[in-house]
């Protein structure tokens, strides 16, 4: 049943004025009647008494009266039905959330049987009208069911669920319980938090409020553990190419929390299902230290690995996995022009031939040998001062730049203009003209822009100075517009200008790289800028050995044909898919594999489908290895990718719980949704709807009525 609650429950000392008619009819004089004598002296005198009456003669009026009172008293205060709807009047039916955190910290010693059985406690308490949602959350939050009375279908959830491979975040949960709370009919609505109460998970900074009148009640399933935690935070690679293979040498990274020192802690290196070398290190508290294996040679084709150290309460973080492609360097074509003396390009030659990330493979043609097949496969092709090739050879560079490839112009001496004629025009920025002089000293590189990726690892103090670089000729370009030069001379020549023509890049250098126009090839910054202009040319992206759980994966960019890796070429693929964005949970762009729709197995096992009517999306939910094949290409080779886990869970510092429940609860509900006054959950709605305090006024009013006329016939009767 309802309870009778008051809005102004002050009003209700007014009660105390229904004593006034109790003290007025307690309080009764005798009338004094004067009788005329003659002459008193006939009288004695005797004393005169008074006799207080201290009995109610007119007990009808009294209760009229102090009726009166009590219910003008009664409508001051404002009464309601609290949990009655607009006219009517509801059981005390309650609406229950559950949010059970599902984060892999979860599966820490006992904590997930600890939460199940708490959910499962909430869910016993339930009484025949109730109703509950179950929520798990992680990074984000999903509701297993929407609010509900089927008590059986929310236990089998609670069991059948598991601890994920997500990190905890409190937002999104809160977020997800104050819209389906918002969007019930029933006054009684409650809120249970399970969790481990990880600091990582709030910041105090998401403004997130459950509905006005909404408690949150905290269940810490963490409470009392001895918590220490062993994990691999991160692997890198060290390649060197020897004897035209290359061998790798991985460090692991390897943290310890915990109050006592480990010892002889197992750490094993695995390549494709074998265990390459096992080694054992000693872990004191609090500490962390790096592991080296021995170089091992990387197989031709994809390698899927893991290092893994000891076991914990916390197994999942002990473990982490990569995949390691060969044929990670880029394919450079230089091209010379016929007659061109033998040292041309040596120090273009030499320079690329330093790089180790990454590694260049340089190979040098005259332009009179150039042929399609010499331009097929390769990333990069480099005109150094070298007009371009006529015939067939034309036609496959202009394709070559147009399906994605990179190509870098250097304007010499023997770079004539009447050769950029026809198509091959499109691929310049602009016109260029006959050699110009500098001064006597030479031009310097004034203007750089410093935000492009060709000139961004300049732009920090002391990490190269240009102007110390004479440039004494050059070709003057006309760039139309200031959007494609990176770099001009002091004099206002544009020294470096880039275009895309199709899917690739073409980059003007209006000089040489030697030092037959210039010094530049004598100066500290000429071998990192070379390698940056042939990256940059190559589109290259450092390989990603791996993803994070809850990155997701966009795989519907672009042109099937233009970007999908060649046959066999996974070092393409990996390439490729390095350009995935770092932001876990945002959409990275991610060339398409092939066209058509793809197949991806996940490393639980699942099977699905993405492409085709659904977007080429693939969230990356799970640890280990997801494979991903063309549909109905069963026996193509997969392209893996591998997920390791958020490390920042692997931290298990605590929040206190009445901290995040008092942020929760403690600001105003804000805009109030919905238009029944249960829902709302505010009690002047309530009230407003019930207006009871009119009704009471009407009876005040007859009883008034009533009392006047009661008054009028006491009074003529005692006359």
């Amino acid at each position: 049943m309802p309870a009778l609650a008051f809005l102004a429950p002050a009003f209700l000392a007014g009660l105390a004025a229904v004593l006034i008619p109790v003290i007025l009819h307690l309080r009764h004089r005798e009338r004094s009647e004067a009788v005329a004598f003659p002459s008193l002296m006939f009288l004695q005198q005797i004393p005169y008494r008074t006799v207080k009456r201290q009995r109610i003669r007119h007990w009808p009026l009294l209760l009229v009266r102090c009726l009166i009172l009590a219910l003008l008293a009664a409508a001051f205060a404002r009464p309601f039905f609290a949990g009655a709807g607009p006219g009517i009047v509801e059981d005390g039916a309650r609406d229950l959330v559950i949010l059970l955190d599902r984060s892999y910290s979860m599966g820490y010693a006992g904590r997930w049987a600890r939460a199940q059985d708490a959910a499962k406690r909430a869910l016993e308490g339930m009484g025949p009208d109730d109703r509950a949602a179950l929520v798990f959350f992680s990074t984000g939050a999903t509701a297993a069911s929407g609010l509900t009375g089927d008590v059986a279908a929310l236990r089998a959830a609670v069991d059948a669920a598991q601890p994920g491979a997500g990190g905890t975040r409190y937002g999104p949960p809160l977020e997800l319980a104050r819209r389906l709370l918002e969007a019930s009919d029933r006054a009684r609505r409650e809120v249970v938090l399970i969790t481990d109460f990880q600091r990582v998970g709030w910041d105090g900074q998401q403004d997130v409020r459950l509905p006005a009148g909404v408690p949150l009640t905290t269940v810490d399933v963490a409470e009392g553990d001895d918590v220490s935690n062993l994990s691999i935070t991160g692997v890198s690679f060290d390649r060197q190419a020897v004897g035209g293979r290359e061998r790798v040498t991985a460090t692991a990274r390897i943290a310890y929390k915990g109050a006592g020192s480990m010892r002889g802690v197992p750490v094993r290196l695995e390549l494709n299902g074998i265990e390459l070398q096992a080694l054992s290190v000693d872990l004191e508290p609090n500490s962390a230290r790096a592991v080296t294996f021995d170089p091992f040679t990387l197989p031709e084709g994809e390698s899927r690995g893991t290092v893994s150290a000891g076991t914990d309460a916390l197994p999942p973080d002990n473990r982490f996995h990569f995949v390691l492609s060969p044929g990670q360097a880029v394919s450079v074509l230089i091209v010379e022009t016929d007659g061109a003396a033998a040292q041309r390009s040596l120090y273009l030659r030499r320079a690329l031939g330093i790089g180790d990330r990454p590694p260049f493979r340089v190979e040098v043609m005259r332009r009179g040998a150039l042929s399609p097949d010499a331009i097929a496969g390769r990333d990069v092709v480099v005109l150094n001062d070298a007009p371009f090739p006529a015939g067939a050879a034309g036609r496959a560079l202009l394709d070559h730049v147009r399906r994605g490839g990179g190509l870098i112009i250097t304007l010499g001496e023997r770079s004539a203009p009447s050769s950029w004629e026809g198509d091959a025009a499109e691929l310049l920025p602009g016109p260029f003209g006959a050699p110009v002089d500098g001064a006597a000293r030479g031009v310097a590189l004034a203007s750089l822009d410093r935000s492009h990726p060709i000139f961004e690892v300049f732009r920090a103090p002391r990490s190269g100075d240009f102007t110390t670089a004479r440039v004494y000729r050059y070709r003057p370009l006309q760039v139309g517009g200031a959007d494609g030069v990176l770099a001009r001379y002091d004099d206002g020549g544009v020294a470096l200008a880039e275009k895309r023509v199709g899917r690739g890049r073409v980059l003007v250098w209006t000089s040489t790289l030697d030092n037959f126009w210039t010094d530049i090839a004598l100066q500290p910054i000429y071998l990192p800028f070379v390698h940056q202009l042939v990256r940059h040319a190559a589109g290259y992206v450092e390989a990603r050995p791996w993803f994070t759980a809850g990155q997701v994966l966009d795989l519907s960019g672009g042109d099937a044909d233009a970007a999908a890796p060649q046959a066999g070429d996974e070092a393409g693929t990996h390439r490729a898919m390095a350009k995935a964005g770092q932001a876990a949970g945002e959409p990275a762009p991610l060339p398409a594999l092939g066209g058509g729709e793809l197949v991806v197995l996940s490393p639980g096992g699942a099977r699905s489908t993405i492409g085709g009517d659904r977007p080429r999306v693939l969230e990356l939910q799970e640890q280990g290895f997801y494979e991903l094949r063309p549909a109905g290409r069963a026996a193509a080779a997969p392209y893996t990718v591998a997920v390791n886990l958020d490390l920042a869970e692997s931290d298990l510092s605590r929040l206190d719980p009445q901290e995040l429940a008092a942020a929760a609860m403690a600001a105003d509900p804000g805009p109030a949704a919905p238009a029944t006054a249960a829902a709302a959950g505010g009690v002047e709605e309530q009230e407003r709807r019930q207006a009871l305090w009119r009704y009471l006024l009407i009876l005040a009013l007859l009883a008034l009525a009533a009392e006047i006329a009661l008054a009028n016939r006491v009074s003529r009767a005692a006359g």
